[in-house]
């Protein structure tokens, strides 16, 4: 069977979303520009058939694979959830700058 829709590639693209626990719906509010970009990249691939016997021979606990084009994108928004405010805790952490 050939991918050949934009509704097929989607539908892996949600699949490979769930690969990586990405979590669509809280990444939709937050940052729609780069959903979207990640979806185009999903409809721009040419792997879309190596991608779907992927999805159907994988356990759903498998990490995406090396060849997704959103590979590190996914790894990025997950730290993101997990760790959403890195730069605030950085700064509680830093010592307190001496009184003049």
């Amino acid at each position: 069977m050939r991918v050949d829709t934009i509704d097929e590639r989607l539908c892996l693209f949600r699949e490979m979303t769930d690969h990586a626990g990405v979590d669509l719906d809280a990444l939709a509010g937050q940052r729609a520009d780069d959903l979207r970009a990640a979806a185009q990249r999903c409809l721009g691939c040419r792997v879309g058939e190596e991608c779907r016997a992927w999805l159907e021979d994988v356990d759903l606990a498998a990490p995406p694979p090396g060849f997704c084009r959103n590979v590190e994108v996914f790894g990025e928004w997950v730290e993101s959830v997990l760790d959403p405010a890195p730069d605030r805790r950085a700064e509680a952490a830093a010592p307190p700058e001496a009184a003049d």
